[in-house]
């Protein structure tokens, strides 16, 4: 007897399953928007920094499809491609401990964020991220962060409770309600004669690194940090400053773009260092080690010490402070043994 031939799908390998977010995993969706190129090497530019050659290794092809599809190794992306990618929570570096609370009422929450994680999803960071860690920690899928720090700055962010108090919250900013108070940590003697910065910040088209900006003329409504106080000191590496600072505007980058302006950027700031090979040199390797003499810290000595309001909700005046000893641990417990900075 005969046995009939197979039908053809059936000798096809079974599709894969589609990917799916979870507790464990989040899927990234996006549209392609370049000139046509393998799927791959594009990947691992967009998805590769921070990770191991684990991952390298083995995110690809299972963790990926074209257009609800499957891909492998000569897969050409092109311009409208729809690309989804499995994001895994394990690819992130654990959190240490659980986020302080350092105030909480009926509509706000106040967390203070730590200098390595950002507030928003970003590369890397997406369980990690405070936007997301918050809302899983405290079990309230509508706590929104307010307003943002950058990635190695530390210091007290707001949350909004309900997702219905968040443009009352944000009177905060139009009604300029909030005062801002940084502490820096900067190269050189800071002239005490500066007391104001002002100027417009635009994009540094002249740079190497893309995303730099710089202060161009402009008012103080354009962009305005007042120095509040300035005090030197001596470290075995050279001369610093540290600075009390007050953000009056808030732009993007404002304080690391104003005081490199002066000739005095943030210690460990490695996009503003006056050398742009450190920042080059560090997206190339990712290796503190090779640049310590430059940066003395490995993350910028930026830190959001207090907030001032008048409370949205209540009109009560407010003020609150970053964790206590977080600003010293910053600075000094950073600083290679036997170097630290005597603040």
């Amino acid at each position: 007897m005969t046995t009939p031939p197979l039908p053809l799908a059936a000798l096809e390998p079974p599709a894969p399953p589609p990917l799916v977010s979870s507790a464990a995993a989040k899927v990234f969706h996006f549209e392609y928007e370049g000139a046509p190129r393998p799927l791959k090497p594009y990947l691992l530019e967009r998805y590769g920094f921070g990770r191991g050659a684990d991952w390298r290794e083995h995110f690809f092809p299972p963790r990926v499809r074209l257009n609800g599809a499957p891909v492998d190794e000569a897969t050409v992306v092109r311009p409208g491609d729809r690309i989804a990618y499995l994001h895994q929570r394990t690819d992130e570096p654990a959190p240490a401990e659980p986020l302080a609370v350092l105030y909480e009422d009926e509509w706000m929450r106040v967390l203070h964020k730590p200098d390595s994680y950002p507030v928003s999803p970003s590369g890397i960071y997406y369980f990690t991220s405070l936007a997301v860690r918050a809302r899983e920690e405290s079990g309230n899928p509508e706590l929104t962060p307010i307003h943002r720090l950058d990635l190695e700055t530390d210091g007290p962010l707001i949350f909004a409770r309900r997702a219905r108090d968040l443009k009352r919250l944000h009177t905060l900013f139009t009604r300029k309600t909030l005062r801002k108070t940084y502490r820096a940590l900067v190269y050189g003697a800071f002239p005490e004669e500066i007391r104001e910065i002002a100027g417009r910040i635009v994009p540094d088209e002249g740079s190497a690194i893309l995303t730099k900006l710089r202060l161009a003329p402009g008012t103080a409504q354009d962009s305005l940090t007042r120095v509040l106080r300035v005090t030197r000191h001596e470290t075995p590496r050279g001369p610093c400053s540290e600075l009390e600072l007050e953000p009056v505007t808030g732009k993007t980058n404002q304080i690391r773009v104003h005081l490199a302006h002066v000739g005095h950027a943030i210690v460990g700031d490695k996009k503003y260092h006056p050398d742009e090979g450190v920042f080059l040199d560090w997206l190339a390797h990712r290796d503190f080690a090779r640049l310590r003499e430059r940066l003395w810290l490995p993350r910028q000595a930026l830190h959001c010490a207090a907030l001032e309001m008048e409370h949205p909700f209540t009109g009560a005046a407010l003020r609150i402070e970053a964790l206590p000893g977080s600003w010293a641990d910053k600075v000094s417990a950073l600083v290679e043994p036997g170097h630290e900075a005597p603040l």
